[in-house]
């Protein structure tokens, strides 16, 4: 088994990434977290503290508290979702993402969210200095990422691998909670809060693996990426 170093290390090699791979951790308990971990000093968003890890090797522990965005907490299992996005206030009146307040409260609905108040913190860090195993892996990249990691996840189960998101809630919900909830890789188009406040790019696809996935992953794009890239290029 591949400790967290060595996947990164692959990761990064089979899939041109100059950043940092993302882990996550999702805490159930105050016992869970490691004495040696510090609270971030200050709310921050869920998705700048991905794209802070990812982009400049920064790690975060967060609460419920130290959480900016409501809506990513929600999602992740740290607290109920706010009445305004419970609703479709939000989606309607302030982000105008939906033709009616009822629709917007079906998309929030429908969002794979972690069981409020499961989760009491969330710890962000690059894959490869975190003090344990993730949760989740977050990788960005783009689209011949993307289908690297699909050709990967068929290579060992076949079948077909699909994706679900809404365009809304990218970081917290479609590649963290989803994969968390599911055990299943998800790509997320990303989203228009991310991109403006984590500065996630037009032409970025956000991948959510269970970390449960990563060895057979790591595994089948160390010994055959580079066929599939002599195949393509070739």
């Amino acid at each position: 088994m591949m400790n967290l170093e060595e996947m990164s290390d692959v990761l990064k090699s089979s899939l041109g990434i100059h950043d940092n791979i993302v882990g996550v951790r999702l805490f159930k308990s105050d016992e869970e977290i490691p004495k040696d971990l510090n609270q971030i000093e200050k709310p921050f968003r869920y998705c700048s503290m991905v794209q802070t890890a990812r982009l400049q090797g920064t790690s975060f522990l967060a609460h419920a508290d130290h959480h900016e965005c409501k809506g990513g907490s929600s999602g992740l299992g740290l607290e109920a979702c706010p009445e305004n996005i419970k609703s479709g206030a939000l989606y309607f009146d302030k982000l105008h993402k939906c033709e009616t307040k009822e629709i917007g409260s079906n998309i929030a609905a429908n969002f794979p969210r972690v069981l409020p108040g499961s989760i009491v913190a969330t710890y962000v860090a690059p894959l490869d200095k975190m003090v344990m195993n993730p949760d989740v892996v977050i990788i960005v990249g783009n689209p011949l990422t993307a289908r690297r990691i699909v050709q990967a996840v068929e290579y060992k189960k076949g079948g077909r691998t699909t994706f679900n998101t809404a365009g809304i809630q990218s970081f917290c919900v479609d590649a963290t909670a989803s994969p968390y909830l599911k055990g299943e890789v998800n790509f997320s188009l990303g989203c228009d809060g991310s991109a403006k406040n984590a500065g996630l790019k037009d032409e970025d696809i956000v991948i959510g693996i269970p970390f449960a996935m990563m060895g057979d992953i790591c595994t089948v794009l160390k010994e055959h990426y580079q066929g599939w890239d002599k195949f393509m290029r070739g």
